[in-house]
């Protein structure tokens, strides 16, 4: 059975053995592992083992050897990642070995970059029943369109129709960068639930944003703390928005830092190119501070709720000139 990943919700069958989620948009696939997990955990599957694609020997033993799973046996989730080239044969060929009848007590989720999966295979049609295929590829627009609406729920409908038209026109086809600013707007929501001009408060707080993380790219003092000073002066609410930015600029470096290649990483959040070089760069000039920052980003959050009787502003401005000056 295919499904689409927008109306995956409606369509998942907690009933199935085996979950093929294929495609290359992130976003989308992490939704749909994310639901498949908590789904099966409330039906008891409470233990998880990864294999990658090549070990698909490993993967036909660790299914006999739980088959069944005994009186006190665990429920068992395994998933298999497919993160290059062609689907593997060889896992093919495993999967056509299973007998997807016999399994009660093991889930198998597999994610696959593969953009096309058949579902006339004539083990895929043996096992419809027990084997559903989500399709997470690009969206086409009309469809990308609903996919914002439906993450714009927190907002009544004219505005989430008008913020949708907005964050199209902003990302169009960039479902992180359409996440990222949904995370914002629902900061400022929460905010700032009487709003009476929600989308132009989206619009100047998001570019907003964007401006002082550039700022803060650049290591640009004078002007970091003269764009922090109007978002204060402007909408003394916006607090959790600014610690968002400072959070993502910082965790997203660290992140960069700790892999193996931090253009790779930064390319994986398909973050635009134009700011892969500045984030680069940063992350040379911060490289020594990025955990001290981290962990200062923490305290403020601290103060922010007010577990430490601080001034935020104060203290962000203070960590905004840390930044610049390191």
């Amino acid at each position: 059975m295919k499904i689409s990943s927008l109306n995956f919700r409606n369509n998942l069958r907690g009933s199935a053995v085996l979950s093929i989620i294929h495609g290359k948009e992130m976003i989308l696939k992490n939704e749909v592992k994310d639901f498949l997990t908590k789904e099966f955990a409330s039906q008891g599957f409470d233990e998880t083992i990864i294999f990658e694609a090549n070990e698909s020997d490993g993967l036909l033993s660790e299914i006999q050897n739980n088959l069944g799973g005994g009186l006190f046996g665990s429920q068992l989730i395994i998933k298999v990642v497919h993160s290059e080239g062609r689907f593997p044969k060889a896992l093919s060929e495993t999967l056509e070995k299973i007998d997807f009848d016999n399994i009660s007590n093991i889930k198998i989720i597999i994610d696959s970059i593969s953009e096309s999966i058949s579902s006339n295979t004539k083990w895929i049609k043996d096992n419809k029943d027990l084997v559903q295929i989500i399709e997470c590829t690009k969206l086409k627009p009309l469809d990308e369109k609903k996919w914002l609406r439906d993450k714009l729920n927190f907002l009544d409908k004219e505005n989430a129709d008008r913020v949708a038209k907005h964050l199209f026109e902003l990302n169009s086809s960039n479902l992180v960068a359409h996440r990222n600013d949904i995370e914002t707007l629902k900061i400022l929501h929460t905010a700032e639930k009487d709003s009476v001009s929600l989308e132009n408060s989206i619009s100047s707080s998001i570019h907003t944003a964007y401006e002082l993380e550039d700022c803060l790219l650049n290591l640009d003092e004078k002007k970091s703390i003269k764009i922090l000073r109007q978002i204060k002066q402007n909408d003394p609410n916006s607090l959790a928005l600014v610690i968002w930015v400072l959070d993502k600029l910082i965790s997203t470096s660290l992140m960069a830092k700790k892999s193996a290649s931090p253009k790779g990483y930064l390319e994986s959040t398909k973050m635009w190119n134009s700011k892969i070089g500045s984030y680069l760069s940063f992350i040379k000039k911060m490289e020594s501070n990025l955990l001290n920052l981290s962990k200062d980003i923490f305290e403020i959050e601290k103060t922010f709720k007010g577990i430490k009787r601080l001034d935020a502003w104060k203290e962000v401005e203070r960590l905004i000139i840390r930044i610049c000056t390191s």
